[in-house]
């Protein structure tokens, strides 16, 4: 599943450049995730699992 935010439409290679160096300076400190969002997430993959079955095939587990 994607989400796409904006299209626009470029008239030159130089405008793509500009745009790619304006998104890295500019979002990369907002595009940091929170602690909660990295412990919850690492919460989640500890807790996942995957198991392999001969009658159901692959079953996927969440243990608590």
């Amino acid at each position: 599943m994607y989400f796409i935010n904006f299209f626009r439409a470029y008239s030159n290679r130089n405008d793509i450049e500009n745009r790619n160096n304006d998104l890295n300076t500019t979002t990369a400190k907002r595009m940091e995730p929170s602690e909660e969002s990295v412990k919850n997430i690492l919460d989640f993959a500890r807790s996942y699992d995957v198991l392999e079955t001969k009658a159901t095939g692959y079953v996927e587990m969440i243990l608590n």
